[in-house]
């Protein structure tokens, strides 16, 4: 068992569930609480591959349809959670894509880790024009996430 991993795998699940539940109140700061738990849930390997592709989905979703910014900022930080404790696929992350251009240094170095944690080949021409940024912190991301895709195979 991992040292964070649920005792009883119905738990995790559930607090999951709870926590998913949480993205659709309308107050976005419930909402971007509900993404931190929804990233504790992902730390603890409360869900199968199936459950956390689908809460990944949805935190995604919510990502491209939010104008909150601190609600988008706990949704990336839970799929960031979410591709580094599990094997996830980069088609999961492929709606974020087109933010990519008018989203915040923040925002913009979550996308590139968590394009890099997916190991997936493609990643690299949507990675690699922000090795020009503006911002350091996003080269340095981007130059993270590249070494990152040439890591560990998946």
């Amino acid at each position: 068992m991992m040292p964070y991993e649920y005792e009883d795998r119905d738990a995790g699940r559930d607090a999951l569930t709870r926590a998913l539940a949480l993205l659709s109140e309308p107050d976005p700061r419930v909402r971007e609480h509900g993404a931190a738990e929804v990233g504790d849930c992902f730390r603890r390997y409360a869900g199968n591959q199936d459950n956390t592709e689908v809460a990944v989905t949805r935190l995604v979703a919510l990502t491209v349809a939010e104008t909150d910014e601190r609600m988008r900022s706990s949704a990336l930080s839970a799929c960031a959670d979410a591709a580094t404790a599990y094997v996830l696929p980069l088609a999961l992350f492929e709606p974020l894509m087109p933010l990519l251009p008018d989203l915040s240094a923040e925002l913009t170095e979550y996308v590139l880790l968590i394009l890099g944690l997916t190991h997936d080949p493609a990643a690299r021409p949507i990675i690699t024009p922000y090795l020009n940024h503006p911002e350091a912190s996003v080269r340095l991301e981007a130059s993270d996430a590249l070494t990152e895709l040439a890591g560990r195979g998946r």
